[in-house]
């Protein structure tokens, strides 16, 4: 198929594309000025009035359209930006809130999304008085207590949401904008108290409904791996997967397994349309059987809270229904489109959201390579077995055709079993969410339920069982190297066009497009000159203080006075050294040396530069002056800054953001009278780079 004949059979592609551009022009811009929008209205007006003429010709038109599109998306974005723009006071007051779900329960604290709404004037005029916030509860019995629909007291500071500053870390702020999320606090266990409960809306229904159902799973004797499992493929519940467990479902290519989306709205679908076989003859029949599991199906994109992937899918789903109601053919990728539409239309941000990314561009790649991928593995004259499986593993490969290029943006990895996993996992899905449907059906009758419970446990563990042992196979994961979004978008538009012309059979566009990718590549290498000076990272961790210093991509280490500072390896250094390809660190917290660094007391020295880590006043009983390239303080740092620099004379002090408020703001200030550079961890990580130019620190937080 032509691209003019795709757009040709697909109408409503021709709108989204303009659309996203400008919502994705408006947000990296942040495009608000009126004389542009202005500008382009005029425009796209004059020239759908002279597409209007007669002689006018016809992909005038449809410059006209693209660019209403692409202002209509504008438009769109800046309005959603305007409604969250408005921050909260990050003063202390008093606060009402109504929560939305149940808590999740972590290490230290229970997460909650609630509505907020301020007591009382703001001293900041201006400022936002209500909105969505996560609120972080101290762990105790009355916070696990807390349950849909209570509406809570409490006296805190609501700060708008923002990332810590440290490279390749996850965009908290993004994830809350995306979310609707505006604000997050935290509450000690003694600041709050529950002053009753709201009346209950529609979705807060569907969630508890949701929390009863998981109740009843947690009381089935299937383990806890197996609830996690069970709960995730069936609930959306993700919040008793371990970190071990989302891990090597990544690796063995089922991590689509575990985040709901068309695939599990689809066996649903199935499920229930065969549970209600109507003749297709009796049409008011088929219409009342639509209407039942559309309406099933919505209920539990309510339970399952609404999230973009689940909306996309749910929406689609009614489509296929109305057409199906009608006696109509519908076009998938059109209705994808309308889909897309619709939902952008309206949350413009979504279009941010990862989980839409990735489900809009598995169903669409699945819709347009689907049929020619079979084509290529002769299934259409073969037996039910063979195209079955052929069917499989052209729907995986085109799913992650779709998805690879924001796979390796967002993730870094590739699977390479994904097509054994899938040809293996989606049949055991779809028993295990077959077995979860019988048994909430079989809910009260104690026997029965018995019965199907050891079922699911039996088909969850030969899931699990099945999915760590390809994870553990040898290769079964590829890490892939880091790229920025400039050359990540260069290269997969010249991996979709070298797709295109090899799904086409045009081997001159595919030879063109091959020898593109070639040459990218080769220019990506000669231009991506690694720092190949040594330095030393200092990041914004509030647990424990470190030092991450670097000597090359085989040896790193972390420095730190702390022992405990491997629990935040996972959160804080894992990602930036997934980023950049580095090994393991090797962790050190007490006295070491080796031929590249050393660490002894408070005193770190590497590549030639010396580090004083203060966490106490020992330095007080020190007698000699040693200078040192920067001194790095902590909490627990005992002394002024003026008898620190006659001790330890420097031109750099790094405040760590373990520090309390008021010690900070004192350092600070005792530096600026003594006019040393000081660095505050609070606003971002900061690299110490060591080579022969000197001491130099370069911001990490917009890396």
């Amino acid at each position: 198929m032509s691209v003019g004949a795709l757009f040709e059979n697909n109408p409503m592609l021709k709108f989204i594309f303009p659309l996203m551009a400008g919502i994705a022009f408006s947000y990296m811009t942040a495009a608000s000025g009126m004389w542009l929008t202005l500008l382009l209205f005029a425009f796209s007006f004059v020239l759908a009035c002279v597409a209007m003429r007669d002689n006018a010709p016809r992909w005038l038109f449809g410059v006209a359209v693209t660019l209403s599109m692409f202002l209509l998306g504008m438009l769109a974005e800046q309005g959603d930006r305007r409604k969250m723009a408005m921050q909260w006071s990050g003063q202390k007051g008093r606060f009402e809130a109504v929560l939305l779900e149940v808590p999740h329960l972590g290490e230290r604290s229970a997460k909650v999304r609630a509505h907020v709404t301020r007591i009382g004037r703001d001293s900041l005029l201006g400022a936002r008085r209500e909105g969505t916030v996560n609120i972080y509860f101290a762990n105790s019995y009355d916070a696990e207590a807390l349950r849909i629909g209570h509406r809570i007291y409490f006296e805190g500071k609501v700060a708008a949401p923002k990332n810590s500053g440290n490279p390749a870390e996850f965009d908290a702020r993004l994830h809350a904008y995306v979310n609707g999320v505006t604000g997050t606090v935290y509450l000690p266990i003694d600041g709050w108290r529950v002053l009753g409960t709201e009346k209950h809306t529609l979705r807060m229904k569907a969630l508890m409904l949701r929390e009863h159902i998981f109740q009843y799973f947690s009381d089935m004797d299937i383990g806890q791996t197996g609830l996690a499992v069970l709960a995730a493929l069936t609930l959306g519940e993700r919040s008793e997967l371990t970190r071990g467990m989302r891990d090597y479902f990544a690796t063995a290519g089922a991590g689509h397994l575990l985040a709901l989306s068309g695939l599990h709205l689809g066996m649903f679908y199935m499920i229930f349309t065969f549970l209600l076989p109507v003749r297709k003859s009796r049409r008011w029949l088929v219409v009342v059987r639509e209407l039942i599991v559309v309406a099933f199906l919505w209920c539990f994109a309510l339970m399952a809270g609404l999230s973009p992937s689940i909306v996309r899918a749910a929406l689609l789903f009614t489509l296929m229904s109305l057409a199906r109601c009608m006696q109509r053919d519908n076009s998938s990728l059109n209705s994808l489109a309308l889909v897309a539409l619709i939902m952008l239309a309206i949350y413009p941000r979504w279009l941010f959201d990862v989980g839409f990314q990735l489900s809009f561009s598995a169903v669409a790649a699945i819709l347009l390579l689907q049929r020619p991928i079979l084509r290529l593995l002769r299934a259409d004259d073969a037996g039910r077995v063979y195209h079955y499986f052929a069917g499989v593993v052209a729907v995986s490969l085109a799913a992650q055709v779709g998805t690879s290029p924001f796979v390796w943006y967002y993730f870094g990895t590739f699977p390479l079993y994904f097509l054994i996993t899938n040809i293996v996992v989606v049949p055991i899905a779809f028993v295990i969410m077959l077995l979860a449907v019988v048994a909430v059906a079989v809910m009260p009758v104690a026997a029965l339920s018995s019965c199907v419970a050891c079922m699911l446990g039996v088909v969850l563990d030969t899931l699990n069982g099945f999915l760590q042992y390809v994870a553990s196979a040898p290769y079964a994961s590829l890490e892939l190297p880091y790229m920025g979004l400039g050359w990540l978008l260069l290269f997969s538009g010249l991996f979709y066009f070298l797709v295109a012309a090899v799904v086409c059979r045009r081997k001159i566009a595919a030879s063109v497009a091959l020898a593109l990718c070639v040459a990218a590549y080769v220019c990506y290498v000669l231009t991506d000159k690694e720092d190949a000076s040594r330095y030393m990272l200092f990041y914004n961790n509030k647990e424990f203080p470190a030092v991450h210093a670097v000597c090359s991509k085989e040896k790193n280490y972390i420095v730190s006075s702390y022992p405990e500072w491997e629990l935040s390896m996972q959160y804080v250094v894992e990602p930036y050294c997934r980023r950049q390809g580095l090994n393991t660190p090797q962790i050190i917290t007490n006295d070491y040396s080796d031929e590249k660094i050393a660490f002894s007391g408070y005193m770190l020295n590497f590549a030639q530069r010396r580090v004083a880590l203060l966490d106490d006043d020992c330095w007080l009983d020190e007698t000699v002056v040693r200078p040192v390239d920067c001194v790095y303080i902590v909490r627990g740092f005992l002394g002024d800054i003026k008898e620190l620099l006659l001790r330890y004379p420097s031109r750099y002090v790094v405040m760590d953001a373990t520090l309390y408020a008021n010690s900070r703001k004192r350092i600070a200030r005792e530096c600026s009278q003594l006019g040393v550079r000081c660095i505050d961890l609070t606003q971002g990580a900061v690299k110490m780079l060591c080579d022969k130019t000197g001491v130099r620190f370069v911001s990490m937080s917009d890396r």
